[in-house]
């Protein structure tokens, strides 16, 4: 019976539908992020002040405590590392982790506010007995599919109260880091549902570590946190952020440590950690460098970088460097040349999940695999390989490309219209879905046999007959519709028409044979609200 009761318990916890990708402990999955403790020796005020809040059990101690700072100033680099030091056992603190949500833009499941709570409980569960049971008991899963008050009461503070408190639990110590990557305005909305629920509820044995960029709502929000609760990382010193630059550029650079070019680039960061970093990766490509050449290229970016930059100058100073990246990479190569390479690097920024260099040279280059490869690799200093799919290590990057502004300069167009890209992109879809979607995908022998009863060679069937290209069109074309004021959505336009007279039910098989067929509804029903506005500018043009 105890063993059908934890089958049953764990049953039931996968019911919560946890992110995987915004575990802090996934990070060295192949789809996940690659993550960074701060360096030995910086970051040292701050990780302790947070780590005093943390282990704090007076009842006057504040239960959330508030992270912010501009953009590469290294939020995330400090939650992870929090979340490492309380995720360990056999420590001396008294706060144990019971659950972390890393949120990035990188991964849609991550960007979604109703999978923070349910990803927390899951995690929670497993620390905690009681509140499993509790949880268990009052079975509200379906929670998980409300709003973020609902899932707070069901799922996190109904359960929390019902459980069996003992003087000897610990306090769980939950990370929500850059709540300013949820969609639209849900990292703000998510901010004020939890702390009515705190407040609300006086839920207690929980301490929240949050952090995010300092969007005016949420400063609004935080205006009540008390002093020692608060840590904005712009009103940091700059002596003390330079020096603990100093620290990480000699740990990375260890052979240019008593280099006078690299003391300058310290002073030249403006205590931004993310401009520090992308310098040392664009110092260490992958092919191998003497030290004389990495002097020299350092030399030639503080040449070229301005010297009155400051802390306040944070955008200055990362478009000054991402400028002189693209210019480096990019500038030798002239028309279809560049063209095909911008493109390249468009598309891994605008695909609708982090993919491979194959599937993006299918969509848009031809299928020049070696040349989407190369981009990769020129862009080392921002883009990344892990596993077969390529990420950028900071989200300042694609803010660069995708405003015009910032990346089209001193007579060079890097930037991406994300809408008309986007345009391209579903275009490509359903050109790959036109010429492989096709009657029994699965080549099943007869219809009258089940799915089920042909198991291992269905799976052989549908790995042969659907290509990685042909997957990610038939899951993502949706998230490739533009919006509809784009001008020249005709092709597009065409393309749905086609796909929707001739196309879709092999399409419905192919998701089908995916495991995907839960999807289908909800992407005709982007579609077809698509085209209704579609048809209502048509109409208004019409008129005018």
């Amino acid at each position: 019976m105890t063993a059908h009761r934890s089958i049953e318990k764990k049953a039931d916890l996968e019911r919560l539908r946890p992110s995987q990708k915004a575990d802090h402990k996934t990070v060295l999955g192949e789809q996940t992020l690659k993550r960074e403790e701060c360096t030995a020796g910086t970051r040292v005020k701050i990780l302790e002040d947070i780590t005093n809040w943390a282990n704090d059990y007076s009842s006057g101690s504040p239960r959330v405590f508030w992270l912010t700072g501009q953009a590469g100033s290294g939020k995330t680099t400090i939650a992870y590392t929090i979340a490492k030091r309380f995720e360990k056992d056999g420590n001396a603190l008294q706060t144990v982790l019971g659950g972390n949500f890393l949120c990035s833009r990188q991964f849609e499941e991550t960007r979604e506010r109703t999978r923070i709570i349910p990803t927390i409980a899951y995690q929670l569960a497993r620390k905690c007995k009681s509140y499993a049971d509790a949880l268990h008991h009052a079975d509200k899963f379906d929670a998980v599919y409300h709003d973020v008050p609902t899932q707070l009461e069901d799922l996190l503070v109904g359960p929390w109260r019902q459980s069996t408190h003992s003087p000897k639990l610990p306090l769980y110590l939950i990370v929500i880091d850059a709540l300013d990557e949820i969609n639209g305005e849900g990292g703000s909305g998510f901010l004020r549902d939890l702390l009515t629920a705190i407040g609300g509820y006086n839920l207690r044995g929980f301490k929240f570590l949050v952090t995010s960029r300092s969007d005016p709502e949420v400063v609004m929000l935080c205006k009540s946190f008390m002093s020692e609760a608060v840590c904005w990382l712009q009103h940091v010193p700059i002596e003390e952020a330079e020096l603990d630059i100093g620290t990480y550029l000699k740990t990375k650079l260890p052979k240019l440590a008593s280099s006078p070019e690299l003391a300058e680039l310290g002073r030249r960061t403006g205590g931004l950690f993310i401009y520090a970093a992308t310098v040392v990766k664009y110092l260490t490509p992958y092919s191998s460098i003497t030290i004389q050449e990495q002097t020299e290229m350092l030399s030639d970016l503080l040449s070229n970088s301005c010297e009155s930059a400051s802390a306040s100058d944070a955008t200055f100073l990362i478009d000054e460097l991402y400028q002189q990246i693209m210019r480096d990479k990019f500038s030798k190569y002239k028309g279809k040349f560049l063209t095909r390479r911008l493109c390249i690097l468009h598309t891994f920024l605008c695909t609708a999940e982090r993919t491979s260099t194959s599937i993006v040279a299918a969509l848009v280059a031809e299928g020049h695999d070696d040349i989407a490869r190369a981009v990769v690799e020129d862009l080392h200093a921002v883009l990344y390989t892990q596993g077969d799919r390529v990420f950028w290590y900071h989200a300042s990057f694609p803010d660069f490309i995708f405003n015009p502004v910032r990346s089209n300069f001193d007579n060079f167009a890097f930037s991406c219209n994300e809408p008309a890209h986007h345009n391209l992109l579903g275009e490509s879809c359903f050109r790959v879905m036109k010429s492989g979607l096709r009657f029994n995908m699965g080549d099943i022998k007869s219809s009258f046999l089940f799915d089920s009863d042909n198991a291992e060679g269905l799976s052989e069937n549908v790995n042969n007959s659907i290509s990685a290209v042909l997957r990610y069109s038939c899951r993502h074309w949706a998230h490739h519709l533009p919006s509809p004021q784009l001008i020249g959505i005709d092709n597009l336009c065409s393309c749905i028409l086609e796909f929707l007279q001739t196309r879709v039910l092999f399409w419905i098989e192919a998701m089908n044979l995916l495991k995907l067929c839960n999807q289908c509804t909800p992407m005709l029903q982007h579609a077809r609200e698509w085209i209704l506005k579609v048809r209502i500018i048509c109409l208004g043009c019409n008129n005018n």
